[in-house]
């Protein structure tokens, strides 16, 4: 009785399991979506793989048009979704869809078939990003936005009190975090819309306090030279490149780069072209005079006592500080730069009108101003008088003459001379040596003969100018007219 009960137990079950197989053929032969099942918020019932394919691609192409803000610090740039080849991870979403309750096996089957007996089953599309896509981006945009500290600042009020100015944290970009970053954003927590990413970057903090900032009260040391006889262009490059450094503020241990302050010299920064020295020769160039600029906060910053961390002097001498007195600058071979040596931030004013230009640094005095005095002395050693030398000159007519002045030139030392309670100390602080450029002729050859040519080559070649002045007169009263001819 028993044998006979369970054959039939396994006779049912064969026929049930037959049955659910014969269904499952009769379900898997259908190739669109169940009733009740949707991609997102798009019902894709009695849709095919294909026609499903295409709600997810309208999908991404909507997503696509997100705007995606990208900020590095409190820099930002804003760009579309798409530009990062938006895509839908799973590749065979469709696929599944159509599949769900009509493949796999009875318990799946039963399961899907009683969560759609309570509602519209939902299947969300999961996004992601191309890498190379977002690397480029990240390095091509999102690296312009990281941006240094911006210390704590003051400004000088017309009454001459100083007034704090905020500063602001600087912070630099770290690509590859960065990259990981907005991969991860868009694969595990974007799911479209506009959207804000903050990227990974190293911050650095802005420097300063109003305690700090209180002790700026006291002139430390101040400078002018005179600019009343430059020509217009030159005025211009001086008030602009004063203008540049005026109010910059150095905390302690911090140090200046006069030529990074003022720099580019060209006209877009406000620059004309103007006189300077470049190669022994004096030539118009863009910034012509910013010299007079570095010069006169050189001698500021020496009577305030700040470590000077590099100067050069001029290749010659200039007119309007005496030798070891200057400091040169020059895109890509000189610069001025200085340390803020003190127990307090420096305030820096400039100031150029009316032909003055001077300089004055603020700060917080603790030296002895009652029994303590510095001053600085120039000593020339050597001092090397223009020579003169002639050249000929292809464009002047035959035997016309030229003449532009020489520079004299000088090596010369910079005393710093302390005297304190009676005492006197004498300190180096530069050697300066300024280039001797001769008095230079030039003798026109064009139009001459052969003859008259060579021998004032000859001349000139042997640097003599009693000789070119005999062959000048030889040949030039040679071709002077008779008397009584029809050329008198």
């Amino acid at each position: 009785m028993k044998k006979r009960i369970a054959s039939l137990i396994i006779s049912v079950c064969l026929c049930i399991t037959a049955a659910l197989t014969v269904k499952a053929d009769t379900t898997a032969d259908k190739q669109t979506a169940l009733d009740g099942i949707y991609i997102e918020n798009v019902n894709i019932s009695g849709m095919s793989e294909e026609d499903i394919d295409q709600v997810v691609q309208a999908k991404i192409d909507e997503l696509s048009q997100c705007r995606i803000e990208l900020y590095v610090g409190k820099h930002g740039t804003t760009i579309m979704a798409g530009d990062l080849g938006l895509f839908a991870k799973d590749t065979k979403i469709a696929r599944r869809a159509v599949d769900l309750g009509q493949r796999g096996n009875v318990l799946e089957r039963f399961e899907t078939g009683r969560q759609m007996k309570k509602g519209p089953l939902v299947l969300e599309i999961q996004y992601q990003v191309d890498q190379d896509k977002v690397k480029s981006m990240i390095a091509d945009q999102c690296s312009q936005l990281s941006h240094p500290a911006i210390n704590m600042s003051l400004r000088r009020e017309k009454d001459g009190t100083f007034t704090p100015i905020p500063g602001q944290d600087g912070a630099i970009l770290n690509e590859k975090k960065a990259v990981k970053t907005v991969m991860n954003f868009f694969s595990d927590e974007w799911r479209g819309g506009d959207a804000q990413i903050t990227l990974d970057a190293d911050i650095k903090p802005a420097q300063g306090d109003e305690n700090q900032l209180s002790k700026v009260k006291d002139v430390l040391g101040e400078s002018s030279t005179d600019y009343s006889s430059s020509l217009a262009n030159r005025r211009t490059n001086i008030e602009n490149g004063t203008e540049k450094l005026n109010g910059k503020v150095l905390y302690p241990g911090e140090e200046l780069s006069v030529l990074e302050s003022v720099t580019p010299f060209d006209e877009e920064s406000g620059y004309a072209a103007a006189p300077s020295y470049e190669m022994g020769s004096v030539v118009d160039t863009y910034g012509g005079g910013i010299c007079q600029v570095s010069t006169t906060l050189y001698l500021a910053v020496l009577r305030s006592e700040l470590e000077v961390t590099e100067r050069f002097n001029h290749s010659m001498l200039v007119n309007y500080v005496k030798p070891s007195m200057d400091a040169a600058i020059a895109e890509g071979s000189k610069d001025f730069k200085f340390k803020n040596n003190t127990d307090a931030p420096i305030y820096i004013q400039g100031y150029a009108s009316n032909g003055e230009l001077g300089f004055l640094v603020y700060g917080h005095e603790t030296r002895d101003r009652e029994n303590r005095t510095v001053t600085f002395e120039s000593e020339t050693t050597k001092t090397t008088d223009p020579n003169t030398q002639v050249r000929e000159d292809s464009k002047l007519p035959f035997g016309q003459k030229e003449y532009r002045d020489g520079h004299i030139g000088k090596e010369a030392v910079l005393w710093k001379i302390v005297s304190e309670n009676g005492q006197e100390t004498r300190e180096q602080v530069n050697e300066s040596t300024y280039n001797m450029t001769p008095n230079l002729t030039s003798v026109g050859i064009k139009g001459g003969s052969t003859e008259a040519i060579k021998k004032l080559e000859n001349a000139i070649t042997a640097n003599d100018p009693e000789r070119v002045d005999e062959v000048l007169a030889q040949y030039q009263s040679a071709s002077l007219p008779k008397a009584g001819s029809d050329e008198e």
